[in-house]
């Protein structure tokens, strides 16, 4: 049976990845360079408007952060735009909005590949290299540009080495960072713009996207920000003359958490503008004229002047120096540059007609028509572009598909017949056929965390009429269920004001007080009061609590006095006088790490050594502190809440028999796992992936499988949490031996869910939202099916029972 229930799971996790391959498969893209398609002999004698160019590319640029009154701190920008020299824009970023395939967009004007989304933190990563992609780099380069790049290495990855005459990069994943990141930079430009050796210079500034992740897009940290970049644009600007052309552009935007990846308006919605003293001689956008700049826009829509395609970029550039359009360009060129091209014109409008043509596999006919009905033609196709479906592997689909059919009927026969006389039965079968008919719903999927708190309200009903002498019990669950549905914004839909978690940042006395008991409370549950145990409890706690306050008092949070003053002395006593707080982030993190490792090493030890029949309960306080150590401040009175809840659960279940007790824990901690996910600001979108705490304890030197691990961690904490508390019923030695077997029910639950979302995948492949609602529910069924279901609960869990058993 044991080996059934692995084999099952091996077989859904390849049918789930097979499947995945097929939909998921890389973008086919004309290779080569492109040429003139509309009469290129009388292109030849059209002489570039401009000699020079500067890219700069501000990561996470939102168009309310260069444009909106209150908001942004662009005023030199400001004024440029009010003067005429300078073309203000909303570029729409398309989802996912992310930096590699919006660098895609920017350089090829192509569609993203919703691969590159997951790719896009793969460091070491060749595969989206566009070296054999034409793109408005390869165009210079072949034509004998210089070009020089300083900033996000996602650069030196897409494009060849010998693109770049001089180039420096900075890693963009290390998100703790936004002032070093910046210096690398911007301590090029003195040299470079004093002696100007190049005829192309690129800058990717990154400081802003960190603070938008480390701090929301309200963080203290960003107007100082902006200002900041507002000066380098000036210092740009002050440098060069009428003949060189300075964009600006955010390569997407953020929401409000500071997060992107998904396709909200804020995430979105980039701002763009074209800087150059030459521009002042001709009209500014229509949206432009007669208004002053930084606007009001009391409509929250992130749309602010002339609404543009970010890859639009593509085709306006490339005309502007006169070069062919890159072959996979989607993009249209902007009307407002059209009288720069003078009686070229024209052509260029029908050389992008003919070009996005090819592309559509249509016919280009354009005998008497205006540029004004070509460009109207052209938005149409562009449409029609952006919204074709991926080459779907069809093959793989079905084969995966079908595998996991199979699967499930045969994991659903298993399941019957090894359950069809407990309680579970019915309860499993129910939860997850309402969880995988919501497939089908874009809403359901965007709105998960509400399917999962009806079941939970169910399961405490039903539990309650079943048991009502233990009402306090459940009513003290259903209490904590309340508090916990309302800490956080859940969701994609909607966004609610005066949460929990807001309500606790004005008041940092209280939630530091919160914060402190927490800790304790956590780190000494079910603990045996000898020295030993209580001294490495005490350690871990002070260790953790002193480097939470020093994060929160390095990012500018607000802490009582009374935890500014124990950070000090901690730092002081443990780190250096000379050092700095800043300074002292990685070591403290790293010691906590290493204080929480050497307890639960020592106690396994021990507790064996005393054949003492306790030592899961000994260590999981330690893994609980670890998950602490992993959430935001504001987040972490949340596992006072799971702890008060874990032990009214516990006596709830200690009226069950032996048999119904292991049963309901599996089931009942998938409930809470899900439950808790949501609540805890997870979603189905990549935007609320929390980089948060993704660094603690690492220093400048990335490794992607260091933060990829503490990322797991830091985004699924409660599902760990309440995935190692209800285990521990697989203590007593008559269970030991079954907890593979008792996860048929979990197995039974992804499996058919699973075969729902794969069917609605491929029966929904060209909805509107197949790529910024099904596709990131799909990714995290695969993160859940193998990290959770696969590594945690039928990995790791069976070895925590294995090494602590006597």
């Amino acid at each position: 049976m044991l080996f059934r229930a692995i084999s099952l799971l091996i077989c859904q996790l390849v049918a789930i990845l097979t499947f995945a391959i097929g939909f998921f498969p890389q973008k086919s893209v004309l290779t080569g360079d492109s040429e003139f398609l509309y009469m290129p002999e009388e292109h030849k004698p059209m002489e570039p408007q401009f000699e020079k160019m500067v890219v700069m590319v501000i990561d996470a640029l939102r168009s309310d952060f260069l444009f909106q009154a209150n908001v942004s701190g662009f005023h030199f920008v400001h004024d440029l735009i009010n003067k005429g020299e300078a073309w203000g824009y909303t570029a729409y970023s398309n989802p996912p909005t992310v930096t590699l395939p919006r660098l895609k967009g920017i350089t090829t004007g192509s569609m993203p590949n919703f691969l590159d989304a997951i790719l896009n933190v793969a460091e070491d990563d060749t595969s989206s290299n566009l070296k054999d992609q034409d793109s408005w780099l390869s165009q210079l380069h072949k034509h004998g540009k210089r070009i020089h790049f300083y900033g996000d290495d996602t650069w030196l990855k897409l494009f060849p080495s010998h693109f770049f005459q001089r180039s420096d990069g900075t890693n963009s994943f290390f998100v703790s960072d936004f002032e070093e990141v910046d210096r690398n930079v911007t301590r090029h430009l003195p040299y470079d713009l004093s002696y100007q050796e190049w005829d192309i210079l690129i800058l990717h500034y990154l400081g802003l996207d960190h603070i938008g992740h480390k701090g929301g897009s309200a963080s203290q940290f960003m107007f100082p920000k902006h200002i900041e970049m507002d000066a380098v644009i000036k210092d740009i600007y002050d440098a060069v003359d009428e003949r060189t052309l300075v964009c600006v552009l955010g390569d997407h935007g953020m929401n409000d958490m500071g997060n992107h990846g998904g396709s909200s308006a804020g995430e979105t919605s980039a701002a763009m503008v074209f800087i150059s003293k030459k521009l002042a001689n001709y009209k500014a956008p229509e949206a432009q004229r007669g208004v002053q700049v930084p606007l009001i826009n009391s409509d929250g829509d992130y749309q602010y002047l002339t609404r543009i395609q970010q890859v639009d970029i593509v085709p306006t550039l490339v005309s502007l120096f006169n070069f062919p359009i890159p072959q996979n360009s989607v993009g249209i060129i902007i009307k407002d540059f059209l009288p720069l091209l003078g009686t070229f014109a024209e052509i260029k409008v029908k050389d992008n007609f003919r070009q996005l043509m090819k592309l559509a596999n249509n016919t280009p006919e354009f005998a008497g028509a205006s540029i004004d009905m070509l460009l109207e033609q052209m938005k149409i196709t562009q449409d029609d572009l952006a919204t074709a479906a991926t080459n779907y592997n069809y093959i793989f689909l079905i084969i995966g598909l079908s595998i996991l059919c199979f699967i499930t009927i045969i994991i659903s026969c298993e399941f019957y017949r090894t359950f069809k006389q407990t309680k579970i039965l019915s309860l499993t079968v129910a939860i997850s056929l309402s969880l995988g008919l919501s497939m089908f719903s874009s809403s359901f999927v965007e709105e998960e965390h509400q399917i999962w708190w009806w079941i939970l309200t169910a399961a405490v009903g039903i539990s309650w009429v079943m048991n009502p002498s233990l009402t306090w019990d459940h009513f003290l669950v259903s209490v904590c269920a309340r508090l916990i549905r309302g800490w956080n914004n859940s969701g994609q839909k909607y966004i609610y004001e005066n949460t929990i978690y807001q309500i606790l940042e004005r008041y940092p006395n209280t939630k530091w007080l919160i914060n402190a008991a927490t800790m304790f409370l956590v780190a000494f549950e079910t603990v045996e009061f000898n020295l030993m145990t209580f001294v490495s409890s005490f350690v871990t706690v002070t260790l953790c609590l002193a480097y939470k306050g020093c994060w929160t008092l390095v990012n500018e949070g607000l802490v009582p006095n009374w935890l500014q003053a124990f950070v000090n002395m901690t730092c002081s006593f443990l780190i250096g006088p000379d050092n700095m707080l800043k300074e002292a982030l990685v070591p403290l993190a790293r010691l906590c790490f290493q204080s929480i490792l050497a307890s639960i090493v020592f106690r396994v030890c021990y507790n064996r050594f005393k054949s003492s029949p306790k030592t899961l309960q000994s260590i999981i306080p330690l893994i609980n502190t670890i998950l602490v150590l992993q959430t935001s401040p504001s987040n972490i009175p949340l596992f006072l809440l799971f702890t008060v809840m874990k032990i009214a659960i516990n006596r709830i279940l200690t009226n069950l028999s032996s048999n119904d007790l292991s049963q309901i824990s599996c089931i009942l901690s998938l409930i809470m796992q899900n439950f808790t996910f949501f609540q805890f600001g997870g979603t189905n979108s990549i935007a609320t992936i929390n980089l948060t705490n993704s660094y603690n304890g690492v220093s400048q030197s990335y490794n992607i499988y260091v933060v990829g691990f503490l990322t797991f961690i830091s985004n699924f904490a409660p599902v760990i949490y309440w995935s190692l508390n209800l285990i521990e019923v697989y203590q007593e030695p008559n269970k030991k031996h079954t907890y593979l077997v008792e996860r048929l029910p979990i197995l039974f639950h992804y499996s058919v869910t699973g075969v729902f979302l794969l069917i609605s995948c491929l029966a929904l492949r060209y909805h509107l939202f197949i790529w910024s609602v099904f596709s990131p529910k799909l990714c995290y069924y695969i993160a859940w099916s193998i990290l959770i279901n696969g590594l945690l609960e039928h990995l790791f869990n069976p070895l925590l029972l294995t090494v602590t058993n006597k």
